[in-house]
């Protein structure tokens, strides 16, 4: 009646650490991909706009 639920429990998956500032500004950015040649896109919030933009990967730093 009380026992163990044999149900299995949803887990959430880890978060990846996706969050980056760009060394130029110190903006939070959000790395959506790595692209070839030291390229990567990121996608970073001004105001209520979403932009994504692509920049060199030595540009950002872990948030």
């Amino acid at each position: 009646m009380f026992g163990k639920s044999k149900r299995k429990v949803a887990t959430t998956p880890t978060a990846q650490n996706d969050q980056y500032r760009l060394k130029s500004t110190g903006r939070r950015v959000t790395l959506l991909e790595h692209l070839g040649g030291g390229d990567v896109r990121i996608a970073m919030d001004s105001g209520r706009i979403t932009r994504d933009d692509i920049v060199s990967a030595r540009d950002i730093t872990p948030a």
